[in-house]
């Protein structure tokens, strides 16, 4: 993949190649994905008219980035990391083209179906590039750098949406959003295919295998707090928007709220590498389930102090908490092991997402509020508290184990 670190630090090309496969992130997830949320009350009352069918657009692109994910993790063992990140953001920049042009219910399921594929495509090896280009030492933090591309995203659609809106005078404008960030990620594409030149990944061992994860050490409590963070997080973080608005909050309130989960989350990643880079992966990981956990419930006291630290804990937590999972595989595997590893664990995580729009939305459509759904974010978020503590203490035992050879 990306040659090794030197001592003295990381090359110019490398440098070059992160910020743009962070730049890619920012396009598949933070705008093939995660603008929906924010644009999303404007899409219902212009063409669903239901909160059920919104949570169902929301399952589409879950189900898409879920059979992505698959894809990707068998893919992984045959095609180089970046490649698969070309493919990823040539889908992702086609979906938000089309969200751009979309009539109807049908068109916009089928963009946000290329926006999850393509998601997939670039986030599952992604991380990989990143640890390999810094070395295990540092590798927390090249992986949170590259997660921070995710919040960049969600911090610049909040006031796109805005400027947008002031400048077209239409306070329901969502298709010139998705306009301008169909524009922002064709200029990523051209970059990630004209400047990004890797040297390809070398292989030592027999060819990779999509069973790669069983390789890594306490690797079932990295795939159930995977799975605690999927049902957590798609309870809470797509309807976000929409319960600040049932509170009472403006259009602009919201979307500033919104950026500022994405102010969070773009820091998070790296704050949370470089956290589990000097205190360990679990411990990063149990902090992280505890924001989590309290973000939602947090949300529904509608005070603005209150959803302001909401934001920000979920922030810190969205980014934080995969980047120090991403950060234990990172430990063991590179190169293709890692993505077929990493992409087994996001398979789990999308899988346990899918339920969470439709469900949230149907709650929502009878009960009037989001206070059923976000109770149960938050009590299943606690799950992965103990995830982390029965990793931590997998490890310790790790550690403690006899040596079968003794040092000359």
């Amino acid at each position: 993949m990306l040659a090794p670190v030197a001592a003295g630090g990381i090359g110019g090309r490398a440098i070059v190649s992160l910020v743009l496969v962070t730049a890619a992130s920012m396009v598949a997830q933070g705008f093939g994905r995660f603008t929906y949320p924010v644009l999303l009350d404007a899409i219902d009352d212009d063409l669903l008219n239901s909160y059920t069918r919104a949570g169902l657009l929301g399952t589409v692109s879950l189900v898409a980035y879920l059979v992505g994910t698959a894809v990707v993790s068998v893919a992984s063992t045959r095609f180089e990391p970046i490649t698969l990140v070309r493919i990823g953001l040539v889908l992702s920049t086609a979906g938000i083209g089309l969200l751009a042009v979309a009539p109807g219910f049908a068109v916009l399921a089928v963009a946000l179906a290329l926006a999850g594929l393509g998601g997939a495509g670039v986030w599952v090896p992604a991380p990989g590039i990143a640890a390999a280009a810094v070395g295990q030492e540092r590798s927390g933090l090249a992986i949170g750098l590259v997660g921070s591309g995710i919040g960049l995203g969600i911090v610049v659609a909040g006031p796109l949406t805005n400027a947008v809106r002031s400048i077209t005078g239409d306070d329901g404008a969502w298709r010139p959003v998705y306009a301008v960030e169909a524009a922002v990620a064709a200029l990523v594409l051209v970059g990630v295919l004209g400047l990004v030149r890797l040297p390809p990944v070398h292989q030592t061992a027999a060819r990779v295998q999509v069973s790669a994860l069983a390789g890594v050490p306490g690797w079932g409590w990295l795939v159930a707090a995977f799975a605690v963070f999927g049902v957590s997080y798609s309870l809470y973080f797509y309807f976000l928007v929409a319960q600040l608005k049932e509170d009472g909050w403006s259009p602009s309130a919201r979307s500033l709220v919104f950026a500022l989960v994405g102010v969070a989350s773009a820091a998070g990643g790296m704050i949370f590498g470089r956290l589990s880079d000097h205190f360990g992966r679990p411990r990063a990981i149990g902090v992280g389930f505890c924001l989590l956990a309290a973000a939602p419930v947090v949300t529904l006291s509608g005070t603005v102090p209150l959803v302001v630290a909401a934001a920000i804990a979920f922030g810190l937590s969205v980014a934080g908490t995969p980047t120090a999972i991403g950060a234990v595989v990172a430990d063991t595997l590179q190169g293709r092991a890692f993505g077929a590893a990493f992409g087994s664990l996001t398979l789990t995580f999308g899988l346990a997402q899918v339920a969470g729009p439709p469900f949230a939305g149907v709650m929502a459509e009878r009960s009037g509020t989001f206070v059923i759904p976000f109770v149960i974010a938050s009590a299943v978020a606690c799950g992965g508290i103990v995830c982390a503590v029965g990793l931590g203490r997998h490890q310790a035992r790790q550690d403690t184990l006899p040596t079968l050879v003794e040092p000359a």
